[in-house]
């Protein structure tokens, strides 16, 4: 099959880089928000001899934010584990059908896995679920969150998927190649 022309789908795919951007900084922020909340923490331990109840469940919170929302920029910039030995020992036809197929696999699976991330939050936002702990965070938040993160990440396997069939090649990053 021929490849798409190059200037095919470029709104899209901008309009899905600059979301994935934005999840980046989320991300980044869930980082920042982890430090300031286990500093936090540690302060209060040693100085007031009293523990902050609620620091490691909002600190599990914001690792899963910062997990899922940077993964699309990861695999947006080449960041992410890609075993390209075989691809290399392939003819180029031959690799560029397997790296599709496998990026179309890889779609098959963000969509599922946020499908579920998503009827997961909105059935904890629908019964009013909260945490079992002390502190009672209402779980639609961060569940929506991580649905939001896996969602950014569809969205850039389907741009991947897209670039491929544009005749692109996928980025790779420092130290990956």
């Amino acid at each position: 099959m021929a490849p798409i022309p190059a200037q095919r789908f470029d709104r899209l795919l901008r309009v899905i880089d600059r979301l994935t951007e934005l999840g980046g900084a989320v991300g980044a922020l869930s980082l920042l928000g982890i430090f300031g909340l286990i500093g936090a923490e540690i302060l209060s331990r040693n100085l007031l001899a009293h523990s902050l109840h609620f620091s490691w469940d909002l600190a599990g919170y914001l690792m899963g934010s910062c997990f899922l929302m940077t993964a699309a920029a990861a695999l947006r910039s080449g960041s992410h584990v890609r075993v390209t030995a075989l691809l290399e020992a392939l003819p180029d036809r031959t690799a560029r059908m397997l790296e599709r197929l496998a990026c179309g696999t890889g779609l098959m699976i963000c969509v599922a896995f946020s499908w579920a991330l998503i009827e997961m939050a909105w059935l904890s936002g629908v019964r009013g679920s909260t945490s079992a702990t002390a502190f009672r965070v209402p779980l639609v938040y961060p569940q929506s969150a991580l649905a939001a993160g896996a969602t950014l990440l569809t969205l850039q396997c389907a741009a991947q998927l897209l670039r491929l069939w544009r005749g692109e090649s996928l980025a790779t990053g420092d130290g990956l190649e």
